[in-house]
């Protein structure tokens, strides 16, 4: 049986890409810094910027495959974070590491902010990368460095850039739980960008796509989206028609002018090119959060 182990293995994208693996028969470990006792999988104490912690959890749970999900993701200030730095040279050493234990292929998560503000259509074999700040800089260079160490140990590796994600367990200030919160009190919601177009993803669908991803042995960068953008203000709608909220509450007064953007998997970009596809409608998704 093949082994997986998952640093954040019980968080917003490490809970659902856990799932994934666990239903096609991968045993599935969890690298966490506060394990659960009644855990229903194997779990281990381990912390990114603990080595020794990573060095044991490798040793005793023997994983084929590694995916570490942690970066700094405190929202509104992660973006300009020196920490981002930091994260970015453990999650490297994490991967060294990895593979020194006898790990086989390792997996690291990118974004779509490596494209920068407003690419278009992308597509990892020939979009630009654009380092507007601090975050997508070590994002960017933790991608391209991962795939020099897979090299060096003879290994497989995989930059998986998840664009706009979305689903269960989200923080509460992220847009789409913070406009679902505002509308169930009633309140209005401030809307700046309602022209910006973007790939919203649920998190069920990035764990179906990392694990075909895996199981294709796509290439290093990979774009994980669906290739199909909806405006912020269209996405805005739909939650108010399937959650039955009131859309008289959407404020757009405070709009900012020019912030028409676009960040979209192109469909030619690897994944969707080899037959990937969503399980579910953005509608139906957006439904499942009721």
């Amino acid at each position: 049986m093949s082994k997986i182990a998952i640093l954040g293995a019980n968080g917003f994208l490490g809970s659902p890409i856990a799932d994934a693996f666990s239903s096609k028969g991968w045993e599935v470990v969890s690298f966490s810094r506060s394990p659960i006792s009644n855990a229903v999988r194997e779990e281990y104490s381990a912390n990114l910027f603990d080595e020794k912690s990573l060095t044991s959890a490798l040793a005793f749970s023997k994983p084929n495959v590694v995916l570490s999900t942690a970066w700094d993701t405190e929202h509104g200030k992660f973006w300009t974070n020196e920490s981002n730095i930091a994260y970015r040279d453990a999650s490297l050493r994490f991967a060294e590491l990895s593979f020194k234990a006898g790990a086989e292929t390792f997996i690291g998560i990118g974004t779509m902010s490596e494209y920068g503000s407003s690419p278009g259509f992308c597509n990892a074999s020939v979009s630009v990368l654009v380092d507007n700040d601090i975050y997508s800089k070590s994002k960017i260079e933790t991608g391209l460095r991962l795939k020099d160490i897979g090299e060096k140990f003879g290994g497989r590796t995989h930059w998986a850039r998840v664009f706009q994600a979305f689903g269960p367990n989200e923080k509460p200030e992220r847009f789409v739980p913070g406009l679902i919160a505002n509308l169930r009190r009633g309140d209005k919601f401030s809307i700046r960008t309602p022209n910006f177009e973007m790939d919203w993803i649920h998190t069920s669908e990035i764990a179906s796509a990392i694990l075909f991803m895996l199981e294709n042995r796509l290439n290093h960068f990979v774009d994980i989206g669906t290739g199909k953008g909806t405006s912020v203000r269209a996405l805005s709608e739909l939650v108010c028609e399937e959650l039955k909220l009131d859309p008289s509450l959407l404020d757009y007064s405070s709009e900012m002018p020019g912030h028409e953007k676009r960040v979209v998997v192109d469909s030619n970009s690897q994944l969707l090119a080899l037959g990937w596809k969503p399980a579910e409608s953005l509608r139906n998704r957006v439904r499942s959060l009721g």
